[in-house]
């Protein structure tokens, strides 16, 4: 923080929570005014006070849910080329050996980044929105289905910083995803912190990236790197 980032950090900060504000306005907003045609459409004529407050709410939740989860992958996007930096720099540590900068491969591994939060993230709303499902048909089981799928948020969270590796190693984007899901303890290492600074209100959005971020990227850099910068077997 003494560093180059100093310079760009209070800036940031501030943009970020005037989108975060700008983000809950709208979810009320939205969440109001979707309700008011869903009670329009199946209650016309009656009064439905109690029923109105109920669906607002529960819209007001799934609408967080999303723009949490849209967000997430944003971030992982945006903060994609300084993970992947510090990445390499860990691996450097390791094994000694210094990967020079080329802008082609930059763009490529950008290119490849993005497809793998794509995959991520298809993966990750899938398996919630079933944990979900489950959850409204099962009620008694609906604290499981949401601690599952919290761990397996926080399971993208770490397999992401884990495709840094992956990515080195010349995987694609679904061998990257495969090798994580046998890596499941390495990924939930890494994704369980990260994901536990990305909850914290007014820090999520600021320093959670970077010391949740950055604390995952090196952690998965190490686990998954050994002396001679191979990755260990994951069969």
């Amino acid at each position: 923080m003494r560093g180059p980032l100093k310079w760009w950090f209070l800036p940031a900060a501030a943009v970020t929570l005037a989108l975060s504000g700008l983000g809950w306005w709208g979810i009320s907003a939205l969440a109001q005014s979707v309700s008011e045609v869903i009670l329009g459409w199946i209650a016309p004529s009656q009064e439905v006070g109690w029923l109105h407050v109920a669906l607002e709410w529960l819209l007001w939740f799934v609408l967080l849910a999303v723009k949490l989860k849209l967000t997430k992958y944003i971030v992982l996007v945006v903060m994609g080329p300084l993970f992947a930096a510090l990445s390499e720099a860990v691996e450097a540590q390791i094994h000694g050996h210094t990967v020079p900068f080329s802008f082609r491969r930059w763009i490529h591994d950008t290119l490849r980044g993005m497809r793998s939060a794509m995959w991520l993230a298809l993966f990750e709303w899938t398996v919630v929105a079933l944990l979900w499902a489950v959850g409204l048909l099962f009620p008694l089981v609906s604290p499981l289905t949401l601690t599952v799928a919290w761990l397996v948020g926080a399971w993208a969270y770490g397999a992401s910083v884990m495709d840094y590796v992956w990515e080195r190693q010349g995987k694609g984007a679904f061998s990257g995803w495969r090798s994580s899901l046998r890596r499941m303890d390495v990924a939930l290492a890494c994704g369980v912190p990260f994901s536990l600074w990305m909850s914290i209100p007014l820090l999520a959005w600021t320093v959670g990236p970077l010391m949740g971020g950055m604390g995952a990227t090196a952690a998965a850099s190490v686990a998954l790197t050994n002396r001679e910068g191979r990755q260990p077997a994951t069969t």
